[in-house]
């Protein structure tokens, strides 16, 4: 987790929240932890049958927080990125005073 570029934190929790790992800005960030693993199972209610949550990103300006599920674990990476860039295919969420 340690070699993603520009990763800034990153934390690695059981599929219950508990942190198993972290590092960089999310190290033993208990808050966030609890925030993602509330938001995963909030997200729950959005699912189609047989269909499964495999990865979830939420932007803020300057960084955002790439999750994503892998062998029963929750993995969490806080990525910097530059606000006046955007992709293809990113969705970009606008709040008042942007």
């Amino acid at each position: 987790m340690e070699r993603i570029p520009e990763q800034m934190g990153y934390l690695i929790m059981t599929m219950d929240g508990a942190v198993i790992s972290s590092g960089g800005d999310l190290e033993n960030n208990e808050k966030i932890a609890d925030i993602i693993s509330k938001t995963i199972s909030t997200s729950k209610s959005l699912y189609v049958p047989d269909e499964q949550f495999q990865n979830m990103s939420i932007l803020f300006q300057h960084y955002h927080y790439s999750v994503c599920v892998s062998n029963k674990k929750i993995h969490v990476s806080k990525i910097r990125h530059d606000p006046n860039t955007i992709e293809n295919d990113e969705v970009r969420v606008v709040t008042e005073g942007s």
